[in-house]
């Protein structure tokens, strides 16, 4: 088994996260499709990783992918946190 995954970044004079990992615009909305669907079908962020992880194609699209969860995961928890907060709880 390989415990490691390599991740290519690309020179490019589109300043996204896509297109430095080498993923084109038509791809990164399928990508971005995939995980919207992963998300909405599982529970955890691990569950939902492994469910996209199975419709990827490279360690490239899994970063970005991976990237894009976790951020949205943790946008959610602040949100919470920010809600509570303002609860007084």
């Amino acid at each position: 088994m390989r415990n490691n995954i390599l991740v290519t970044a690309l020179e490019t004079d589109d300043e996204s996260f896509a297109r430095a990992l080498g993923i084109t615009q038509k791809r990164e909305a399928e990508i971005d499709e995939i995980m919207d669907r992963c998300h909405g079908e599982t529970n955890t962020y691990p569950d939902a990783i492994a469910a996209i992880s199975e419709a990827l194609n490279n360690a490239n699209e899994l970063a970005y992918a991976s990237f894009h969860l976790g951020a949205f995961a943790e946008s959610r928890r602040a949100k919470n946190e920010l809600l509570y907060k303002l609860l007084g709880e």
